[in-house]
């Protein structure tokens, strides 16, 4: 089988030929219809996962879907010719969705499968699992009521993108950072106020609309400084969560303010929701782009230069 893996950590992700990979017992064999592109495919290329074990060549990508085309033994729920979707994410790494074809355990403990709902295109709901269970749990984890403004860095890639549209369902007020000609796309989001992070001081931005400051931040993005300027603008008793672990002990010890380091949890749970809100409507699902298969490592790339607006979903 095709498919897009590193023979070490470190490497260039390539396309490369594969044998099929086999189910073992409560396992399933999916052939792949589309994947999503994800930061942490580059993460786990790069070795930010090299505690976990580990198989090469690793192939790479956490998000999938497409048919089961064989069940291991002792599988109970799935059988041949089910769709499913979700994240492909187990121990040992190595059996990813950027392939033809990928075994996934049928309730897998680090990640989260199910059926993909009646009429759902398969771009979608590839893209739907990493991005929109990250951005539903953080979240719920701010709580917004109706009213609360909500400052939301990275508002336009992959993440962000959902939780624009998840805390202005609560009806939040939400202020998302975005490029100048993303304004209007972003705003049809959900936003109501646009900051252009590509100017210098988004701090003084906020505190010129918000002289009283905000009552939550939700950070995406990777600078531990920015993040505690960021966490300087929400008010007493406000809530500011971080996605990707940038807040310093110090601000985690903060009596003042409530700081998060996010931590995705109860998995099923929260790609059973976020599909649900897809399936129905009550958000959309924007897609930047799809690329093919050998397309992949060039998308790698796009995202860890920055700018992306919104997924990048695999053809495969």
């Amino acid at each position: 089988m095709r498919a897009i893996a590193v023979r070490k950590t470190g490497d260039t992700p390539e396309l490369m030929e594969l044998p099929v990979p086999r189910p073992a017992p409560g396992e399933i064999l999916v052939k792949l219809a589309a994947a999503s592109v994800n930061p942490i495919d580059v993460g786990i290329a790069e070795g930010l996962l090299d505690r976990m074990p580990q198989v090469y060549p690793l192939v790479l990508g956490v998000d999938g879907t497409g048919r089961v085309a064989k069940a291991g033994e002792a599988v109970r729920g799935l059988k041949p010719g089910d769709t499913v979707h979700g994240q492909f994410f187990r121990a040992p790494l190595g059996n990813g969705t950027f392939a033809e074809y990928a075994v996934v355990t049928e309730f897998p403990d680090s990640g989260a499968l199910q059926r993909v709902p009646d009429g759902m295109p398969a771009e979608i709901a590839a893209a739907l699992p990493t991005a929109g269970m990250t951005a539903l749990g953080a979240v719920d984890a701010i709580g917004p009521q109706a009213g609360q403004s909500v400052l939301i860095v990275g508002a336009t890639g992959g993440v962000g993108v959902f939780a624009v549209q998840l805390a202005a369902a609560c009806g939040a007020e939400v202020i998302a950072t975005a490029r100048p000609d993303a304004d209007r796309w972003i705003q049809q989001l959900g936003a109501a106020q646009t900051i252009d992070y590509t100017a210098d001081g988004i701090a003084e931005q906020v505190r010129k609309t918000h002289p009283d400051g905000i009552d939550a931040l939700l950070d995406l993005t990777r600078d531990q400084a920015r993040f505690s300027e960021y966490a300087g603008l929400v008010r007493d008793g406000g809530t500011a969560v971080s996605a990707t672990f940038t807040a310093t002990p110090e601000l985690l010890a903060s009596e003042r303010i409530t700081v998060i380091h996010f931590v995705m949890q109860d998995k099923p749970d929260l790609l059973d929701r976020i599909t649900a809100k897809a399936a129905s409507g009550r958000i959309t699902v924007p897609i930047q782009q799809t690329v093919t298969l050998d397309e992949v490592p060039e998308a790698l790339a796009r995202i860890t230069a920055g700018g992306a607006r919104g997924k990048t979903t695999v053809g495969i």
